[in-house]
């Protein structure tokens, strides 16, 4: 359902407006459309967002990807009743959605003003001037208090430009899949699921399969696989743009068993330096040198998660059978649902963490109301003893439960993104990697 936010979170108005009296008042001001710093929106207010923006007719071909990729772009603006939005005759480069409120379409026939419509909330106004360059051909008034968002030409073409570029570049280069596994719950095995399943994808790709672990504050991937990282991907972002992409590959580990690990960061506190922008920019860079990248997202949704969300070809949820994680894994499904995840790029992934399972396989599947994928039995100790070794079971022990599950989810994934494979050995490891990663002595 669509979340309305306190009014408090609305001060970020645009210009204030004349307002409506006479008509010798009608151009009494011109437009001044600023372009402020735009936060990056949370989960609630993408969503309310998207609700506005996706009611309008002009977008009604895009891409669940491209939708929200505008809701990140647009501005919040908020307009006193009597004021004026838009002014008759002059140039314009923003198209308004109206969230809440009434707003009056008027048009100036000396020396009279006719009203020609209504407008209200899913309404939307200003776009014959932003995308065909004109002038505008009426002007708009707030009858009411008003919630508009403000799409400018430029931040509309820009993601235009940036869906149509990925696209095409993305398919001509075959770049690496996305792969995001995220577990809402703690304790359902995200992080173990995440490293096993990179062990699996090695194991069928070696040297072409990275894990990225986002899973803040503590990224503990590395050190579970024996590794010891020495930098990060929060360390990135003061390198300069000429040396980022050698920097950040030589933060990559290697395991001598095929798989690669890119810590998130090293301490809690680095968290904060995993921005969307750098998240962005690393998956960018990265595609271009591996087949697969599996980034461990953790339990919470953040900022740099919701971009991560966009970036990704598929998504992998793990609950456990247990009554707050099946909860936890329902509501997650219906978040990724709204974030327009297509259903057939959601996998679901049981993982029996107890001998004895709370919630039967079929309840979970009513409760989340859709299948699981993969179901993966109970492994006893190995999880924990695996950890305390540095190992990866799906390397060292393939015939375990947590063996036999990545390997049946690395199968899944392969069968819907597979390309043509190309042979490789321990020279096709990407320049920066080797030499910066292995096993403590």
């Amino acid at each position: 359902m669509r979340q309305r936010l306190p009014a408090e979170e609305w001060k970020a108005s645009g210009p204030r407006r004349p307002a409506l009296v006479t008509s010798d008042a009608f151009h009494a001001e011109s437009p001044v459309q600023k372009r402020p710093e735009i936060p990056r929106p949370s989960f609630h207010d993408m969503t309310s967002r998207l609700s506005a923006i996706e009611r309008a007719p002009v977008f009604f071909t895009l891409s669940e990807e491209a939708l929200r990729a505008i809701a990140r772009r647009v501005r919040r603006m908020q307009i006193p009743a009597g004021e004026m939005v838009l002014c008759q005759g002059e140039p314009g480069d923003t198209i308004f959605f109206i969230e809440r409120g009434h707003c009056r379409l008027v048009i100036e026939k000396p020396p009279s003003i006719v009203t020609v419509a209504v407008l209200t909330e899913g309404d939307f106004f200003g776009e014959s001037a932003c995308v065909l360059g004109r002038s505008q051909q009426a002007s708009v008034y707030a009858q009411t208090e008003c919630y508009l968002l403000a799409l400018d030409r430029q931040s509309l073409h820009a993601v235009m430009a940036d869906i149509s570029v990925q696209a095409t570049w993305g398919q001509l280069l075959e770049e690496a899949t996305v792969v995001g596994v995220y577990s809402p719950k703690g304790g359902s095995g995200g992080t173990c699921i995440s490293l096993n399943l990179v062990g699996a994808l090695a194991r069928r790709y070696p040297g072409e399969v990275l894990l990225l672990d986002l899973d803040f504050p503590y990224s503990h991937s590395a050190l579970l696989a024996g590794l010891v990282p020495t930098s990060c991907l929060a360390r990135m972002s003061s390198v300069p743009q000429e040396s980022f992409e050698d920097a950040l590959l030589s933060a990559v580990l290697y395991d001598s068993g095929g798989p690669m690990i890119l810590p998130g960061a090293l301490r809690p506190e680095e968290a904060d330096e995993v921005t969307p922008e750098l998240v962005n920019k690393a998956i960018a860079t990265l595609r271009k040198t591996f087949r697969y990248i599996v980034v461990d997202l953790g339990v919470t949704i953040t900022d740099s998660t919701l971009a991560l969300f966009d970036l990704t070809q598929h998504v992998v949820l793990v609950a456990a059978p247990e009554l707050s994680a099946v909860k936890s894994a329902a509501d997650a499904v219906d978040i990724l649902n709204q974030l327009g995840t297509p259903h057939n790029r959601l996998t679901v992934v049981l993982n029996h963490r107890s001998e004895k399972p709370a919630v039967s396989k079929a309840a979970v599947e009513r409760a989340l109301k859709r299948r699981v994928d993969v179901e993966i039995a109970f492994d006893g100790n190995r999880p924990e003893q695996a950890a305390v070794d540095g190992a990866i079971l799906s390397l060292t022990n393939a015939k375990s439960e947590i063996g036999q599950g990545a390997e049946a989810l690395a199968a899944l994934l392969d069968g819907t993104h597979a390309r043509p494979r190309v042979a490789v050995d321990s020279r096709s490891i990407p320049n920066g990697i080797a030499e910066h990663a292995g096993r403590p002595s």
